[in-house]
């Protein structure tokens, strides 16, 4: 039973109060057919609204089955009007997008029925509405009689107790208004009907009661009900809706609501609609159906859908692209430092360089900008060249590391654990080229044995009287000496194959062996092979004017390549240091040369031959092995050249002198030092040369290149005890390990000798902390991947930050996007409020529908980004070889998707809220 007492209802209009209604008492029945008529303005849709729960009474009450709804909340409302009331309106307020049948089913997706029996419930509601066969019909492929139907459907389908009814003929032609009014009588047999109209006719005709208002007062009921139950008390009606509670229904005995309980799903009966069922469930639009919903009326606005997808999409491709190639970059550094990992093995020298202070050296531009632009105008400033020399030099000082590598530090380092590393060398740096021997075939000398440290000296002498004077200085810095291979054999396999003969080959292990590494391109350079003696004197300097198109080229002499046969044939001999060096007389000893040298083989001389054992060259996947072309001998021969000549004259004499070195300084006033003497012939004529052993320095070397500079640079020469052979701790120690991830182990292992508080057992013997001194290791690799990691990670920000920029433009269009949405679906909104949907379901449906907008616009701009880094990779892999140079991952793909998402619900929030708190009767009168 529904009774209104003393209902009043205000209005503020400009500022003015405007009574809508004034004291307005009305009792219906269960079933009856009431009409309400009076003039525009007396208050009939005002009523009409209060009794259906859109808009709120002033003061007063309204009593559902004797029970107050004074205490009543937003939620009990929305609860009242989806269980209780049907609601058909003048201009059907059908949802355009939808489907009749979706139409229809709205009320009970609110009332949280199940799929299958919201379809079955539809159905029925439009078959007895004769619209049987029309499910998939659009609201506007049907006449206005047919969507008047359609609305009487969705206001039955939920089973209500009331249908109100605003003008439901007011938009139908005569004939159409008949059919649903008859359709609307046969209802009221079974519910309460409250229709307003301005139709006495029809009023006549159907009502069974008319009510008629004037001036927001009842002036006249046809047919007055008196109620005979008592209201139960307002503390009590909260109980009507809540959960897990029963209704509070006076005449409703216990056999009745068990009854009506199994009734749920039965066709809609006069006896059904007059048994009082539980009401308890809260309304609620769940969340997948607020999904349904939003995608249909985007499907239904398909263009500008995509264009507003697409534009959204912009900031993520934006993005998305930068971090691709970040992340392809990334990965490609990471594969470099694998591949690189075997050639830039962590190293203890006892001299090394701090590579993050030279790096900081260079950042001190002005004297070299200055020097730059002297040398660039075609002259040399030689008092800045001096100062940018000094100033450079200061700055290497500053970065050089000296490390006191013991006996027991080498035992320590040799006990890691094996899984760490491939290999471990020890190299004791000596100088090979000096004892070293091998056939050269001399213009006027013929095939002469020669050390390898003579014929580089001949063959700079040779070019200083040729037009390549000027580039002498160059061959100390560019040739190379035999260099020590490392001990694992798997591991050199692992990276290198056999270019020579597989049957007859074998890596280098034993003292008497020796192997060759050449390039990818299976080469070696011109001035290695003349220095081991390949090359005659006469092709040496053929290849000398082939460089640079002298006319004396001669084609014939000209040797393009060489069998391995030609290069595994070559023969070299080691002598020990008391044949190649002999103590020179007390005079010359006096004078600064306690020592001569021979460079050419003596008769009697006894040595040990080293045979060629294999030509190696990297594999096809292999960028950066352990080993650069040239030769290299074994850890076998180092160990017996040790202990040959740790006993040797010359390291006994370095011995005695405090194992300082020999230096020699070359003036024009002469020189001192190791000296040897040779004689060669060029052009037909013979020179005696007098030469200083040892090793250039790096500075005097420069100087040799600014002639300029040769006043100002003395030209120095060194031969050390390590040189000979005569220091048994290496100089350094290369340490290879097995990947990547695992050199960090290494790294720490080695920290552990300078920062563990705890002694160190190394073969049995304890080193304190305090007795060891501090070792720096240098990874050269680590430093350089980090500062390009930390420079690509800069540049990355940076371009993130700046095509962050049109995420943020895209937010706000979507906003605004939605915005629109709102303004466009305002009787919708009614609509969806009028069914019992709350401001919450209303929120939650702009929601879903920035959600779609947000994933769609994600999936869009990752599958673009896709496709840009396809092409990107193919041009960079056809113009540089490298073919994944962007790379997105797939995790970030997916958190470029959730950040579309995110930025757009965001960008929705304000136009879902709203959308929320729009008033029900002003969006159902919108037009």
């Amino acid at each position: 039973m529904l009774e209104l007492r003393e209902i009043t209802k205000d209005y503020a209009v400009a500022g003015e109060k405007v009574h809508a209604l004034k004291g307005v008492s009305l009792c219906f029945r269960e079933s009856e057919f009431v009409s309400v008529l009076g003039p525009s303005g007396c208050g009939k849709t005002t009523l009409l609204n209060i009794i259906g729960g859109l808009d709120h009474y002033t003061t007063g009450d309204l009593i559902i089955d004797g029970v107050s709804t004074k205490n009543y909340n937003d939620r009990d409302w929305d609860t009242y009007r989806n269980h209780r009331i049907g609601f058909v309106f003048q201009s059907y307020n059908l949802i355009p997008h939808q489907t009749i049948l979706s139409n229809v089913e709205l009320a009970l997706s609110i009332s949280g029925v199940e799929k299958s029996e919201r379809i079955r419930r539809a159905r029925e509601a439009l078959d007895k509405v004769g619209l049987a066969g029309l499910y998939n019909k659009k609201p506007n492929q049907l006449s206005g009689g047919q969507m008047q139907r359609v609305a009487i459907a969705r206001a039955l389908v939920n089973e209500p107790d009331i249908l109100l009814a605003d003008e439901p003929t007011g938009a139908l032609d005569s004939e159409t208004s008949v059919q649903i009014m008859d359709l609307i009588k046969e209802i009221a047999d079974r519910c309460l009907v409250i229709m307003v109209t301005h139709n006495p006719d029809l009023a006549e005709k159907y009502s069974t009661r008319i009510i008629k208002l004037l001036d927001g007062e009842v002036l006249s009921d046809s047919n007055p009900f008196e109620p005979t139950d008592s209201v139960a008390p307002e503390a009590q009606t909260d109980q009507v809706f809540a959960d897990d509670k029963t209704e509070i229904k006076p005449e409703t005995s216990v056999t009745e609501t068990e009854n009506n309980e199994k009734d749920t799903a039965t066709e809609i009966t006069e006896e059904h609609a007059k048994a009082k069922k539980p009401r308890t469930k809260k309304s609620k639009l769940s969340w997948l159906n607020a999904f349904k919903l939003s995608a249909k009326n985007l499907l239904s606005k398909l263009k500008r859908t995509i264009l507003v997808c697409f534009a959204g999409s912009i900031g993520i491709i934006g993005v998305a692209t930068v971090l691709a190639v970040s992340s392809g970059v990334q990965d490609y550094i990471e594969d470099m430092q694998n591949d690189m990992l075997s050639g830039n093995p962590v190293t203890i020298s006892t001299t090394a360089f701090d590579l993050g202070s030279i790096m900081n050296s260079m950042s001190g531009v002005d004297t070299a900008s200055t020097l730059h632009h002297s040398i660039r105008k075609g002259y040399v400033n030689v008092d800045l060249m001096i100062e940018f020399l000094a100033a450079r030099g200061k700055d290497m000082s500053n970065a050089f590391i000296s490390n006191n590598i013991t006996n027991e530090y080498v035992s320590y380092v040799k006990a890691m654990p094996k899984e760490y590393y491939a290999d471990i060398t020890t190299d004791y740096a000596i100088d090979l080229s000096n004892n070293l021997y091998t056939d050269f075939d001399l213009e006027g000398f013929g095939k002469t044995q020669m050390s390898l440290t003579a014929a580089r000296d001949m063959y700079t002498e040779l070019l200083g009287k040729t037009q390549f004077a000027q580039y002498t200085s160059m061959i100390s810095m560019v040739t190379e000496n035999f260099k020590l291979t490392p001990n694992n054999i798997d591991f050199i396999m692992s990276q290198y194959e056999f270019v020579s003969d597989k049957a007859t080959s074998k890596v280098a292990t034993e003292a008497d062996e020796i192997m060759i590494v050449v390039d990818d391109e299976v080469s070696l350079t011109d001035l290695l092979l003349a220095q081991f003696g390949y090359f005659s004197q006469e092709e040496f300097l053929n290849l000398a004017y082939k460089a640079v198109d002298d006319v004396a080229y001669d084609k014939e002499l000209w040797k393009d390549k060489f069998t391995y046969d030609e290069l595994m044939g070559k023969e070299f001999v080691w002598y020990p240091n008391n044949t190649v060096f002999a103590k020179a007389s007390a005079e010359l000893e006096e004078n600064g040369t306690p020592f001569t040298y021979n460079p050419i083989v003596g008769a009697g001389w006894e040595g040990k031959k080293l045979k060629i054992t294999a030509i190696l060259k990297p594999k096809a996947d292999v960028s950066y092995g352990s080993l650069s072309r040239g030769f290299y001998y074994t850890n076998a021969l180092a160990e017996e050249i040790l202990a040959d000549s740790i006993n040797s004259q010359i390291v006994q004499y370095f011995t005695e002198h405090e194992d300082k070195g020999i230096t020699g300084m070359v003036t024009s006033n002469g020189s001192s030092g190791i000296t040897y003497d040779y004689s060669y012939q060029y052009d037909g004529t013979v020179y005696g040369r007098k030469a200083i052993l040892g090793k250039m320095s790096q500075l005097s070397s420069f100087a040799g290149l600014i002639p300029e500079l040769g006043d100002y640079v003395p030209t120095t020469y060194t031969v050390t005890k390590r040189d000979v052979g005569g220091v048994s701790t290496p100089q350094k120690i290369s340490i290879y390990p097995k990947n990547f991830e695992i050199k960090s182990k290494v790294c720490s292992y080695l920290d552990a000798w300078n920062n563990d508080k705890k002694d160190i057992t190394v073969d049995g013997a304890v080193i304190k902390p305090a007795d060891r001194e501090q070792i720096t290791y240098t990874d050269n690799l680590a430093v350089i991947i980090s500062m390009i990691s930390t420079f690509i990670d800069m540049i990355t920000v940076a371009l993130v930050a700046f095509t962050s920029l049109s995420l943020v433009v895209s937010t706000v269009m979507i906003a605004i996007i939605t915005y629109v949405s709102v303004m466009e679906r305002i009787k919708e909104i009614g609509v969806i409020r009028s069914l019992g949907g709350r401001k919450r379901d209303v929120s939650a449906l702009f929601i879903a529908e920035t959600f779609i907008i947000g994933a769609v616009s994600g999936i869009i701009g990752i599958a673009v980004t896709y496709i840009i880094q396809g092409i990107l990779n193919l041009i960079v892999g056809n113009a540089v070889g490298i073919y994944g140079i962007a790379a997105l991952p797939i995790p970030t793909a997916l958190i470029m998707i959730a950040l579309s998402i995110g930025l757009t619900l965001i960008s929705g929030l304000i136009p879902a809220r709203l959308a929320a708190k729009k008033d029900p009767v002003v969006a159902l009168r919108t037009e």
